[in-house]
């Protein structure tokens, strides 16, 4: 075997190994680096980060309601009554799903959502109040498919969880020790592109319709 195949094939094996093992100290140094980062410019605004998240989300076209945590499931029955929806949902996980007793009325399937999906019911990991953003986790029960395929997608937010900037979203998934098995998507308002003639359509590359319960207990 050549020389230059040798070095190839080692160079491949280091990156399948991450590089350098993660010592302790290579640990401490990282996080150093971390805390000394500085944010980039951000924009200021008077508004708490309940109310700007909301303005921010009707602003891209999304719905909205306040809602107890206890109210969880009244209120996704009621949104999809007004839409005339029968109550069949695709169900994620989160601290506040886990909590919901579903009535025996309401049809719920844990398993990835497809083409003929019609309503997801996700958990938020966070929200962001800057430009009303919902910070989505995925992993072995954080099904990314919900995010993109169902023609709803109801979204369940914890008040408390709305930072202020983008920045802090992952100042706090490092506190929580909470980085997905996989990816973190950012969904701001439902899907829509003006591609065609310059006219506004819903649904083109994931939900026509993004609807976010805000839980403040």
């Amino acid at each position: 075997m050549s020389e230059a195949r040798l070095e190839i094939l080692s160079n491949i094996r280091k990156s399948l190994t991450a590089g350098e093992p993660k010592t302790s100290q290579r640990t401490s140094e990282l996080r150093a680096r971390l805390k000394g980062t500085a944010p980039q410019i951000q924009p200021r605004f008077a508004e708490d980060n309940l109310t700007r998240f909301c303005e921010k989300h009707v602003a891209v076209h999304g719905t909205y309601e306040l809602i107890k945590s206890v109210d969880i499931e009244a209120a996704v029955i009621r949104y999809l009554q007004g839409l005339e929806i029968d109550p069949q949902i695709h169900l994620g996980a989160g601290p506040c799903l886990d909590q919901v007793g579903w009535s025996e009325g309401v049809f719920t399937y844990k398993k990835s959502a497809d083409k003929n999906t019609r309503v997801a019911v996700s958990e938020a990991f966070a929200a962001v109040a800057e430009t009303g953003t919902l910070v989505m986790c995925s992993g072995s029960d954080l099904l990314p498919s919900h995010n993109f395929l169902p023609d709803d997608h109801i979204v369940i937010a914890d008040c408390e969880r709305i930072v202020r900037y983008q920045e802090d979203v992952w100042s706090l998934l490092r506190v929580d020790d909470h980085f997905p098995q996989r990816a973190v998507n950012l969904i701001t308002g439902p899907s829509k592109t003006g591609d065609i003639e310059q006219t506004i359509q819903y649904g083109a590359h994931g939900p026509r319709r993004l609807h976010v319960l805000i839980v403040k207990d």
